[in-house]
């Protein structure tokens, strides 16, 4: 059983941590919004991080160049 001591200190805490969840948030949006567009884009990275969602599959890579034998044919008219 918690003592009213504990119970205060408890919920000193839980304010504490809710109010810097908060001023995280505040700062990532304004930077999202405000800031240059390098930094908003690390921003909204960083928000879709927050979301406790999967993150989703990098682009793919472009396909190989052909060889430069092909490439050389094919401006010869294939020959």
């Amino acid at each position: 059983m918690k003592t009213t001591h504990q119970h205060a200190v408890d919920t000193d805490m839980d304010a504490v941590l809710f109010t810097a969840r908060l001023a995280t948030v505040g700062v990532l949006l304004l930077a999202a919004l405000c800031a240059p567009r390098e930094t908003s884009e690390r921003a909204f990275r960083l928000l879709d991080l927050m979301k406790d969602s999967p993150e989703p599959p990098p682009p793919a890579p472009p396909p190989p160049a052909p060889p430069p034998s092909a490439r050389r044919r094919a401006q010869q008219g294939g020959r």
